[in-house]
């Protein structure tokens, strides 16, 4: 949008990138990348919402649930997306190279509760930009048309942010998708989870090199991304029954297991996205 080049070789360039900057092993590193990865996309999401001018009405209202028509399959991917259940591998691994011991559950507390905070923000912020930009019904099939299509409404600064946004988004996912198959899979299997294994780099690699060649052969990002987010929405379930089980051993954590509160709030999501993912395999069965 910005630059002129195309999204082919963006994709491409984004995910070497990305390869080099894991290849290091270097954990602090790829870690501050991160963050400053994610700072950018919110500052920048956020400034095209603001510059678009939405209807502070029509957001509240947005906070009502509700399932408008033919709209169940976006619902789960925006849950997938939100709720991302290979975040839940990489999360975990990130608690064992940041924190020691007991004495750190509240740093990783506060550490848990910002990056929800922020996650959630982010996507806000793309919807409410959305809402306001795009009349009802409009297919989007390059992401590029999604910047493009604000600079009539909120000039070109509007474009300019949602570009830088949309960048830093996909930068993020292509670095933090690989790394997080490879801890799980290396943990899974038994293998060295040192991000400078060879096992480690070889799982990562070939993730990466599958979303290089995904790009290349060509098809719809727009359509990929959706297809691929509903289903994390759909095995989220998967995890999180597995997650409430783990965290009620008592045997394994003692005194840490979850409260009550906390398996009635864990269950109740847990029944809605379950209810949500059985929905959407249905209704794509074409049996709703």
């Amino acid at each position: 949008t910005i630059t002129g080049i195309s999204s082919t070789i963006w994709g491409v360039v984004i995910g070497l990138v990305a390869g080099a900057l894991l290849y290091t092993g270097r954990y602090k590193l790829i870690e501050r990348a991160l963050v400053g990865l994610v700072a950018l996309m919110a500052i920048s999401f956020v400034a095209s919402a603001i510059l678009i001018g939405p209807d502070p009405s029509a957001i509240a209202i947005g906070f009502v649930p509700s399932i408008p028509s033919g709209s169940l399959y976006l619902i789960t991917g925006l849950i997938g997306t939100t709720i991302v259940g290979y975040n839940l591998f990489l999360h975990a691994s990130n608690v064992q190279e940041r924190w020691d011991g007991p004495e750190d559950i509240n740093h990783s507390r506060v550490d848990t509760i910002l990056s929800i905070v922020v996650g959630g923000l982010i996507t806000i912020t793309i919807m409410v930009t959305a809402a306001a930009a795009f009349e009802p019904g409009t297919q989007i099939n390059d992401v590029g048309q999604m910047a493009n299509q604000l600079r009539p409404l909120a000039g070109p600064y509007a474009e300019l942010f949602f570009s830088i946004g949309l960048f830093a988004a996909g930068f993020t996912s292509a670095t933090t998708a690989p790394l997080a198959g490879a801890w799980a899979t290396t943990g899974a299997l038994g293998w060295d989870t040192d991000l400078q294994s060879t096992r480690f780099r070889a799982v990562w690699a070939t993730i990466l090199g599958v979303g290089i060649l995904s790009v290349v052969l060509g098809g719809s990002p727009v359509q990929i991304i959706v297809f691929a987010q509903v289903v994390n929405g759909i095995l989220l379930p998967i995890v999180a029954v597995f997650l409430i089980y783990a965290m009620n051993q008592e045997d394994l954590l003692g005194e840490y297991t979850n409260k009550p509160v906390t398996n009635v709030l864990g269950a109740t999501v847990t029944i809605i996205v379950v209810w949500l993912g059985i929905r959407t395999l249905l209704n794509v069965a074409g049996v709703l």
